[in-house]
């Protein structure tokens, strides 16, 4: 006798999600599907100048720098104390600093390389403060390894125009500066159960009781796109559509030119180039999506 079950819908869901998985087993091996560190709110960049020869400051003009320097960086330790061994932490400090024109080659690289020091210095103290205050200290080692990994440094000499005689000119205060920039660091990027869903999205997106693209909801397809935050996700979501043909193909089917019942597609297809850029590059990749007519590119998946 065949006993008849009823399902329902949550349970039918999981069973159509759990058939899915089971068939893209061997995609989701090849997929990222895991969150990243990224580049996320405002950059901080400021620069001190030095008096002529020197590579010191005030002590109440460092302590200012150290203070900016510990509040910028604080918002990053989650996401550095998580990635630190993963090998995916981007540089996020950039120590930069210049001599005057005055100075003999020698003696400009000899401050530059001191500046250079009072750089990493105030560094140091940032996260040593930030220690004081969180009540984890960094150790030296991680602090040493953010400096040489994760840190990157520019020293440019000024040049005097060869008419000039560098021995009597007078240097410039603006020459003799040392400059930080903070970039902070987040982490983001959704894990595989959550591209799966982006992927069932835009499959309802498209589909209809007459077949796929017959009735397509344009606004839901980038809707669901722009759900991704980081390259990642990208990757994950063309894997996870590869059934389908690949995120360009759905993409190019759904979103096509000229005007339907829910108006011109255009405004949708510059959306999800917009959307899947702004991921791209929070993940350092630069853009990856562009329009050419009437079909959106992407490249690198």
């Amino acid at each position: 006798m065949i006993r008849r079950i009823i399902l329902s819908e949550s349970e039918r869901s999981q069973i159509l999600s759990m058939h899915k998985r089971a068939i893209n087993s061997k995609n989701i091996s090849e997929a990222l599907t895991a969150p990243e560190p990224v580049f996320g709110g405002s950059s901080l960049e400021f620069s001190v100048l030095f008096p002529e020869g020197s590579s010191t400051l005030p002590k109440n003009g460092k302590d200012e720098v150290v203070a900016y320097l510990k509040n910028k960086l604080k918002s990053s330790l989650p996401t550095i104390i998580k990635f630190i061994d993963s090998g995916k932490l981007p540089k996020f400090i950039t120590i930069g600093v210049g001599t005057s024109s005055t100075g003999s080659a020698k003696r400009n690289r000899e401050i530059a390389q001191a500046r250079i020091e009072s750089g990493i210095d105030m560094i140091e103290l940032a996260f040593e403060k930030l220690g004081e205050e969180t009540g984890e200290v960094v150790s030296q080692e991680y602090v040493q390894k953010f400096l040489t990994t994760n840190t990157d440094y520019s020293y440019q000499p000024t040049k005097l125009t060869k008419i000039f005689d560098r021995t009597t000119s007078k240097s410039k205060p603006s020459e003799r500066f040392l400059v930080f920039k903070i970039k902070p660091i987040k982490t983001m990027g959704k894990e595989w159960q959550e591209v799966s869903g982006i992927a069932d999205d835009i499959e309802r997106a498209i589909s209809s009781i007459f077949g796929r693209y017959a009735n397509v909801n344009e606004e839901g397809v980038a809707k669901a796109i722009c759900e991704c935050e980081t390259y990642s996700d990208i990757k994950d979501l063309d894997i996870e559509l590869n059934k389908l043909g690949g995120l360009q193909y759905v993409i190019n089917r759904a979103i096509t030119d000229g005007f339907t019942a829910m108006g011109s597609d255009t405004e949708e297809r510059i959306q999800i180039k917009n959307c899947l850029n702004k991921a791209s590059n929070r993940s350092g990749k630069g853009d990856v999506a562009d329009i050419a007519g009437d079909k959106l590119t992407i490249t690198g998946i």
